[in-house]
């Protein structure tokens, strides 16, 4: 038993492919075991006792056999436990390396082995460790990447699909719109309510006096003051639009006690605003006539023209369901708040003939609005017919209700358009004697920069102002007298004489050196005429 030599094994692996190897145990020839150390320790110390005397060999040789029998022992059992624990750790090695190939081949294969034998064996498991855990990341990473592009392609998916939903919304949405629109531009005309509204704006409430008696204000100083905007923004508070619609629906429907209310309230509407206007003028009676107040003194067919549009499309407005009246009341208005406030002024200047022609287009004004109400009216339907109406055409008993109206308009619209060519004529010639008068001094280094024409004791009065360097005579009147009367025995024989009066304003060009002195030339006579 203490001969034994327990053997010392190593782990051999071999490759025999690129995916399989084998590992072997082998015993080592190079190592010397411990039993072999204890035997020439105890040879030792046999050989030292033979040394003894041989009292005390045979005293010490039970000794020596006890002692040699617990050391033989304790040999043994050392070398059963060397043994056993050489292929406890062989084992493990062994565990632990076929462990690692079977990972390598679940993962990404097994690695590759180098050919040699003792290459393989003193490869560290700490790399084979590292790839297997490098595998094992991209395998996750990978699977991190799939899971991924999974939920972008869901969320690609389900946004899609809301945009397909939300497409769907909007384009019901618009169809419904459109429905709606479709809707409320079909509307028809409410033919009681209309007809309640007319009538009741045809009432001489306390809203209408109140509300035409501020718009009268703000036009006639609007007239004074020579402010359009003024004038225009006064037409926002005036409310002469509704009699006169009353008037037209009580002719077409031929309702007499409707055509009393509405005529008395019109005639009330334009008396205040004409006072108003008269006040005003007094008030300030030391302004003059501004060009506002003389523009609406000579009504012409073009101001019949503007109030029939007017008319028709206040009418209008009054039965759509889709106008507003009070936008195009204001244009109505226009038509008659300022001519009638500018009369009031007119009379309170004392200028009656100047008055009259403002308040003739007042009047033109409110028979043009009401002609084209009716006529509206009488088109969509607002009619009520007797017993004799069914005999004729209904057009006819249009004309013949509206008899008194197109008599009225037919003599003014002949009055207006004489007036009309009247005023073209008086244009030209007042044309033709600014002409003349530039003529005569565009060589004398003179200009025309403003006339103005009165009558005045059977003559035509020119009165024009002259700038310049050369100071007219009246020598240079009679010869610019003269020449217009010639044109005028040509052009205008039924004009009233010419009698003109120069106002002239010295200019003289100055420059730095009092030495040189410049004329006037061409542009200095168009500053001068601006």
């Amino acid at each position: 038993m203490s001969g034994a030599q327990p053997p010392e094994s190593k782990v051999v692996i071999e490759s025999l492919s690129e995916d399989v190897a084998v590992a072997s145990l082998e015993p080592s020839d190079n190592t010397t075991p411990e039993s072999e150390t204890s035997d020439l320790e105890t040879q030792t110390s046999t050989d030292s006792t033979d040394l003894k005397s041989p009292h005390e060999t045979d005293n010490t040789s039970n000794t020596s056999e006890t002692t040699k029998t617990s050391e033989t022992t304790e040999n043994l059992e050392s070398t059963k436990s060397n043994e056993q624990t050489s292929h406890d750790e062989a084992d493990a090695k062994v565990t632990a390396k076929t462990e690692n190939i079977h990972h390598l081949e679940e993962g990404q294969g097994a690695t590759d082995t180098q050919p040699n034998d003792s290459v393989a064996a003193t490869t560290p498991f700490s790399d084979r460790n590292v790839n297997t855990n490098t595998s094992e990341n991209k395998i996750e990473e990978n699977q991190k990447k799939e899971t991924v592009e999974d939920d972008l392609d869901q969320e690609n998916e389900s946004s899609e699909q809301e945009e397909e939903v939300k497409e769907e919304k909007e384009a019901k949405l618009e169809s419904y719109k459109q429905f709606v629109a479709e809707q409320f531009s079909n509307q028809k005309v409410d033919y009681p309510e209309v007809r309640v509204r007319i009538e009741a704006n045809a009432l001489p409430s306390r809203m209408y006096f109140i509300m035409n008696i501020l718009s009268a204000i703000i036009a006639s100083y609007g007239l004074v003051t020579n402010s359009a905007a003024v004038v225009i923004g006064a037409m926002l508070v005036a409310m002469m639009l509704g009699p006169i619609t009353g008037v037209a629906l009580a002719i077409i429907d031929h309702r007499m006690p409707l055509l009393r209310r509405s005529l008395i309230t019109m005639l009330i509407g334009v008396s205040l605003v004409v006072f108003v206007g008269f006040i005003v003028g007094w008030l300030h009676k030391d302004q003059p006539l501004t060009t506002e107040i003389l523009s609406r003194t000579q009504p012409t067919s073009m101001d019949l023209m503007i109030a029939l549009a007017g008319g028709t499309a206040g009418a209008y407005a009054m039965v759509s369901p889709h106008l507003s009246v009070a936008v195009v009341g204001v244009a109505v208005a226009t038509a008659l708040v300022p001519p009638l406030a500018a009369s009031g002024i007119l009379f309170a200047n004392g200028e009656v003939q100047l008055g009259l022609g403002a308040f003739l287009l007042a009047i033109t004004n409110i028979i043009a609005i009401q002609f084209t109400n009716a006529l509206v009216l009488w088109v969509l339907g607002f009619r009520r017919l007797v017993d004799d109406d069914y005999k004729s055409n209904t057009y006819l008993t249009f004309l013949r209700r509206n008899a008194v109206t197109l008599i009225l308009l037919g003599v003014l619209g002949t009055y207006l358009s004489i007036n009309l060519q009247s005023n073209a004529k008086q244009q030209k010639f007042e044309s033709s004697v600014k002409e003349s008068i530039n003529s005569y001094f565009i060589d004398k280094g003179n200009v025309l920069t403003n006339t103005q024409f009165d009558t005045v004791d059977e003559h035509q009065v020119v009165r024009a102002v002259i700038r310049g360097e050369t100071t007219p005579s009246s020598y240079d009147v009679r010869q610019i007298e003269s020449i217009i009367a010639q044109d005028m025995a040509n052009s205008f024989p039924n004009y009233l004489p010419i009698k003109l009066q120069l106002r002239y304003f010295p200019v003289q060009v100055i420059e730095s050196n009092p030495l040189v002195k410049d004329k006037l030339d061409e542009t200095d006579a168009a500053i001068l005429a601006n």
